[in-house]
Order: structure tokens, then sequence, then C-alpha cells
């Protein structure tokens, strides 16, 4: 496999590149894809062989703060207010569903996570999924929603308090019939939004969940881990 992909733009942009994580997608060190593939989370979780849900990524998110120049993750702010650059990203999730998890191909439903109450006209997620969807010829809902208004996660810094303030307030509009999912987001940063979609998906009949995003978050700190593990 490539590590980087080439976009038709001319822009190269490294992938998330094995060894990751089997559970949540975070990039592990070498060493520890020879014992285990698991990040030092998810090896002690008691359903690791069999999650709720997995996480997929083309890419690493980074923070502005940590790396301003990161060109994927800036284009993954970007995007949440000009759609212009949703074809381009929509090319990175191609080349994911094609050369690193072709697997996600065979499951049955692709559903974009929920729009926020205070919308922007339109939802750039939404578009990715309508485009894998219409990509790899798979069905496309748009069936989860936000109930009530609840603070943007990137605001709360404590893992508790994200998951309490978001849990019960996403819906369904959908009775599934045990149908594989392919959750689409733009990134994962602790998995919070991922897991509570998952539950609402579950409790409408859905069977396993899969989620693919463009950058799974990775900040400076985990970054060094992986470098002094891996020389």
């Amino acid at each position: 496999m490539e590590r980087f992909f080439k976009r038709s733009d001319g822009v190269k942009l490294e992938i998330l590149y094995p060894p990751f994580c089997e559970v949540c997608g975070n990039p592990i060190p070498d060493s520890f894809a020879e014992t285990h593939p698991y990040c030092g989370v998810c090896k002690d979780s008691p359903d690791k062989y069999d999650p709720p849900f997995r996480v997929r990524a083309f890419g690493k998110y980074l923070f502005e703060d940590e790396y301003p120049d990161d060109r994927l993750s800036d284009e993954i702010r970007r995007m949440k207010l000009d759609r212009t650059i949703v074809p381009l990203l929509q090319e990175c999730l191609y080349y994911a569903m094609d050369y690193q998890y072709p697997e996600l191909q065979e499951l049955d439903v692709v559903v974009p996570v929920m729009r926020g109450l205070r919308g922007r006209g339109y939802s750039p997620v939404a578009l990715l999924a309508q485009g894998i969807a219409s990509q790899y010829n798979l069905p496309y809902r748009d069936v989860l929603y936000a109930k009530e208004p609840y603070r943007p996660m990137h605001e709360i810094h404590d893992l508790a308090e994200k998951e309490r303030e978001i849990a019960g307030k996403i819906g369904c509009n959908h009775q599934f019939e045990w149908d594989s999912i392919l959750l689409i987001d733009d990134t994962c940063i602790n998995m919070v939004t991922k897991r509570e979609c998952t539950r609402v998906l579950k409790e409408h009949g859905a069977g396993e969940v899969w989620a693919l995003v463009l950058g799974r978050m990775v900040d400076r700190r985990h970054l060094g881990v992986l470098r002094r593990y891996n020389g």
C-alpha cells in the first residue's frame, strides 16, 4: 500500500498507514501490532473483540494550534464553511474505500452523522456520505438528527462531561432490519459522538456499525509516542 494519495488537483496527502487500532483506528507503534492490534485504551476494553462500532480513517486530523500547516486538517476545517472543497475530500474517501478498507464496500447502508440544530444550510458530512453511496451503489439514509440542542463537543474538554452532554439528544427516524451501517463523518476525535450515534442506530434495528472519517485525531503527544517506539 502506498503511504500517500495524489489527488486530481495534484495535492499529495499522507494516508493513515497501518498499523492502527482494530477498534478505534488510532495509529499504534509497530511493536504493538506484533502482540495485539489495539491501542493502549482499547486493549483493556472488555468488548474489544466485539465492539459496538469500529472506526477507520483516510488520514490523520491534527489540531490547528499544534500543526497549523497540515493540509488535510486545514481542508477538513474549511469544508464546514466552503462546500467547494467537498469533491476533493470525497476523492480521499473513495481512495480509503478502494485501497485502505475495501471491506467497507460490503456494508448495507450509508448514514451520515446527524446535522446540528444550528445548521449552516448544508451538511458537508451529508455531501460526503451521498458521494460514497453513489460511488459504490449503496443505499443512503440521512436519518440521524439532533432532538434538542447540545454544546459542540470541541468546547468540552472532560470526556465524561461530553458523554453526559450528548446522551439522549440524538434521534433516528428510520427502522433498520439488521442492516450493517457505514457511518460517515469528517473527523473522529474521541468517539463520543460515534458512540451515541451507534447506540441510537442499534436501538432502531441496525446491525454492525463501521465509521469512516476523513481524519482520525492524533495529537502531538501521541505522535511523539509513535516516534519513540518506532525509532
